[in-house]
């Protein structure tokens, strides 16, 4: 004899399924969607980048022939330059944007200007991209840096950039978080070794009786 089957068949989804399946096919398509736009903004970042390190040559062949940067734009004729991509145009400056005290004959500021609207409505206010900062070495020789425009407002955020353009920026941030957490750490230790000290308790003293003899 064989056994009668009790269970029925399923067929099709349940409801629980019909809900949580698309749900993750919806994140899927999400998460895509941003590595995909993080991918975009990368390269458009990085092929402005490598377009503004090419105005470099113009600063360097102006202080190789009068020995100092040049003091303004117009020394350096940056309105030839062609833009392409996201970067708009480039802006020069004698010093180094936000340090009044740079010494202005040996160092000098580009400024790249990008428009960044295609990726979005949280980039539409952004007008600065990075800052190539040129600094002559005692021989001459001239160093330039790549960095995050941290003086203008609305600047292309810092996590945007090449690795090339990020400096030691992570270093030095997360020296001050270490150096944060082991001095918070050795405050909470010495909190906790501090010896426990009793309330003192209020002794009433009763009202004091002299006694006078007659």
């Amino acid at each position: 004899m064989t056994k009668k089957r009790t269970g029925r068949l399923q067929i099709g989804l349940t409801t629980s399924e019909m809900v949580v399946y698309p749900m993750i096919v919806a994140v899927l398509i999400a998460v895509a969607f941003g590595f995909y736009q993080n991918s975009r903004i990368d390269d458009a970042v990085s092929a402005a980048v490598d377009l503004g390190l090419e105005q470099q040559e113009i600063v360097e062949q102006y202080f190789d022939i009068y020995g100092e940067m040049p003091k303004s734009e117009a020394d350096i004729n940056l309105s030839s330059f062609t833009p392409a991509g996201i970067l708009t145009g480039m802006e020069y400056q004698a010093g180094e944007l936000g340090v009044p005290a740079a010494d202005k004959l040996r160092t000098g500021t580009l400024r790249a200007l990008v428009d960044m609207t295609e990726f979005g409505i949280r980039f539409e206010d952004i007008e600065s991209g990075f800052l190539l900062i040129a600094r002559a070495q005692e021989d001459d020789a001239i160093k330039w840096d790549c960095v995050a425009d941290l003086v203008t407002v609305d600047a292309l955020e810092r996590r945007y950039l090449p690795d090339a353009c990020k400096g030691n920026d992570d270093d030095e941030s997360d020296d001050e978080s270490v150096t944060t957490q082991t001095l918070n750490f050795t405050n909470s230790r010495l909190r906790k070794k501090q010896k426990y000290k009793p309330k003192r308790q209020n002794t009433k003293i009763g009202p004091q009786v002299n006694i006078f003899k007659c």
